[in-house]
C-alpha cells in the first residue's frame, strides 16, 4: 500500500485529505506542521508527501529545503504543495527548491487524486530497470567505482568508499554517507548485494550490508556489535559473526 504523508496545519483540511485518501486506498500519515513532517519523512519515507505552505514553525518552503539539505536532491519523496498564493513569486519558490506539483486551496477532490496518482506513476516508472539494466543493479550500475543509485529521474553517482553502510528500511534501502546524509531508494537490498560484497562490504544480517573500511571496532559477546566511522552500532547476526571475524582479521 502506498504511503502518502499530509504536512497540514489546518485541521478541517488535515482530517478532509485523511479521509480521501484513506477512502481511495492509501496509508496515510497526519502532520501538523512542518516540524513534525520533517520527523515524519525521516521516519516513514512515505512515497509522497502533501504540504501546506503557511504554517508555523516551519513553513512548506523550509521543510523542502531542510529535507535537500539532509537528504540530497534525487531522494526527497514526491513533494506537491498545498497554497491559497497563486502569485508567480510563490510557484516559483517552490519549483526552485524541487516541488513537483502546486495544488490551489480550494481544492477538487477529484483533481487532487489526479495529481497524487500521476506522482506516483511517474515516480515508479522512473524506478523501474530498463531493459538496458534488466538484470539489476549489481550487473549495470557501476561507474568509475561508484555505485550509481537510482532516484527520481536521476542518477546518483557515489563513491563505494563513501557509503558507511546499507540497511532495509520498510519498502526502501537507504544508503548512510560519510557525509552524513543518507540515500533511500526504494529497492530491495538484494539487487544491491552482490555488487557491494565484491566491493568489500560485508552482510552483518539480513537487513544490514556494512563496508568493512567503516567498520571502526568489533565488540565481541552473545550478541556482537560493530562501531562504524559514524558512530551507530550495528548488529552482527550469530550465523555471521566467525565469517566476520575472518575478514577483520585476516
Amino acid at each position: 500500500m502506498e504511503k502518502i504523508l499530509i504536512v497540514e496545519d489546518d485541521l478541517s483540511i488535515r482530517e478532509t485529505l485523511t479521509d480521501i485518501l484513506e477512502l481511495s486506498g492509501y496509508n496515510v500519515i497526519a502532520t501538523k506542521n512542518g516540524r513534525e513532517g520533517y520527523d515524519s519523512i525521516m521516519e516513514n519515507i512515505p512515497d509522497l508527501v502533501l504540504c501546506d505552505v503557511d504554517m508555523p514553525e516551519i513553513d512548506g518552503f523550509e521543510l523542502l529545503s531542510s529535507l535537500n539539505q539532509k537528504l540530497m536532491d534525487g531522494v526527497v519523496p514526491p513533494f506537491i504543495f498545498l497554497t491559497a498564493k497563486a502569485d508567480t513569486q510563490n510557484l516559483r519558490q517552490g519549483m526552485s527548491l524541487g516541488a513537483d506539483d502546486y495544488i490551489l486551496k480550494p481544492f477538487n477532490h477529484i483533481y487532487i487524486l489526479e495529481i497524487i496518482r500521476m506522482r506516483l506513476d511517474k515516480r515508479k516508472a522512473l524506478m523501474k530497470p530498463t531493459k538496458e539494466n534488466s538484470k539489476g543493479y549489481s550487473s549495470g550500475f557501476v561507474r568509475d567505482n561508484k555505485l550509481a543509485l537510482p532516484c527520481k529521474d536521476t542518477l546518483i553517482l557515489v563513491p563505494f568508499d563513501d557509503i558507511i553502510k546499507c540497511q532495509v528500511e520498510g519498502v526502501y534501502c537507504t544508503f548512510h554517507l560519510n557525509n552524513g546524509k543518507t540515500i533511500a531508494v526504494p529497492s530491495e537490498m538484494k539487487e544491491f548485494e552482490e555488487i557491494l560484497i565484491t566491493n568489500n562490504f560485508f552482510k552483518v544480517h539480513e537487513s544490514t550490508i556494512v563496508n568493512i573500511k567503516h567498520a571502526k571496532k568489533c565488540i565481541e559477546g552473545v550478541e556482537s556489535r560493530l562501531i562504524m566511522s559514524d558512530g551507530s552500532i550495528v548488529y552482527v547476526a550469530v550465523s555471521n559473526k566467525d565469517e566476520l571475524m575472518k575478514v577483520l582479521r585476516p
